[in-house]
């Protein structure tokens, strides 16, 4: 639709296919009321044109399907109303307690949905293999990183995390396989990692980046690591269909999770950091993990768990309230785990549409 419109744009005036392509910019940052605006104040700049009546007419047509698209897109992320329950000091204080303990004791060491299974077909469906170098942000323990290293054949790995006990783990984890001279950690936040433009081939992480507040900011970050024509591929925690504002709070809460994205959101900002959206799926793995979960905690791993939780029975039982709440909102396609996979775009892909 875009190319065939793009044609009769330029045939009737080259200012005309730009405008729209502000246009098209525009409504990805802006409320409709504003574009509505915009596209009246932009109509009247056209009036010096001899072409106007039928400029006009595809111009207005451009901009009701704009109109409508941001209509159907318009559902608003949901944010956690008590930011401070997800700050970065909460996040960072879960993660050097208990919580970290019990994640590992339900996913594994990579704490993360479909572990070395998910991270391999992400890997391949990205076409990530030998030979490249990745950076992976918010690593937590390392877990992908040696995964990718020594499963998928990547060449090097750099994992940054802000929380400081996880980045010591991970270090001294991948000492002990042998990986030290391939994977190195960086002890800082994400959005300030220090690493250099275009110096990976990719940029990866698995259900990490629900905890940033802003993951416009964490994708940017990614289009700015990543090479040119590199990928950034990726897996979260995100809103299925049909989630309530209560429950969302709910669940915002108890993972401590500042905000929660759709499918079609995180595709949006990927595309505005200059990705090319290849994958934006759900990946069908969130209810059936949060099932296996619960069954470890409540048959399969007790004495673990009320161990980890120094034998706090009030603090197990809550425990495994919490997992049948996710549980249910998984079963219900309400939470589920979305992959996404992105190229970045080369300066000759922009030329070459215009």
């Amino acid at each position: 639709m875009q190319e065939c419109l793009k044609v009769r744009l330029l045939a009737l005036n080259p200012h005309l296919w730009l405008s729209c392509m502000t246009l098209c910019d525009f409504v990805s940052d802006n409320r409709s009321s504003d574009l509505a605006c915009f596209v009246c104040i932009s109509l009247r700049e056209y009036r010096e044109y001899p072409s106007l009546p039928l400029a006009a007419m595809v111009f207005a047509q451009v901009a009701a399907w704009l109109l409508t698209f941001s209509s159907i897109c318009s559902h608003a992320m949901k944010i956690l109303q008590d930011q401070q329950a997800a700050s970065t000091d909460a996040i960072a204080k879960c993660y050097s307690g208990p919580e970290q303990k019990v994640w590992e004791l339900v996913m594994g060491k990579q704490i993360d949905i479909g572990g070395a299974s998910s991270t391999l077909e992400l890997a391949k469906r990205a076409h990530v293999g030998p030979g490249m170098k990745g950076v992976e942000l918010n690593c937590n323990n390392g877990g992908g990183m040696r995964c990718l290293v020594r499963l998928a054949g990547v060449d090097s790995m750099i994992g940054v995390d802000l929380t400081k006990s996880v980045v010591e783990t991970g270090r001294q984890r991948t000492e002990e396989e042998g990986l030290g001279d391939k994977i190195k950690f960086i002890n800082k936040n994400s959005l300030e990692n220090g690493l250099p433009d275009a110096s990976a081939d990719f940029v990866y992480s698995k259900d990490a980046w629900c905890y940033m507040p802003d993951k416009q900011l964490i994708i940017d970050q990614a289009a700015r690591i990543v090479k040119p024509g590199g990928k950034v591929m990726f897996t979260d925690w995100i809103e299925g269909e049909g989630l309530s504002d209560a429950e969302a709070q709910k669940y915002l809460s108890l993972m401590t999770f500042p905000a929660i994205p759709t499918v079609e959101e995180y595709a949006q900002m990927l595309r505005k950091a200059g990705f090319e959206v290849e994958i934006a799926e759900n990946s069908g793995r969130f209810s059936p993990a949060m099932d296996s979960y619960l069954h470890m905690l409540k048959l399969q791993a007790v004495y673990d768990a009320k161990k980890l939780l120094n034998w706090d029975e009030e603090a197990y039982n809550k425990l495994i309230s919490d997992f049948e709440f996710m549980a249910q909102l998984a079963k219900e396609g309400k939470i589920i785990q979305g992959m996404f996979v992105g190229r970045k775009r080369a300066a000759s892909d922009v030329h070459d549409e215009i």
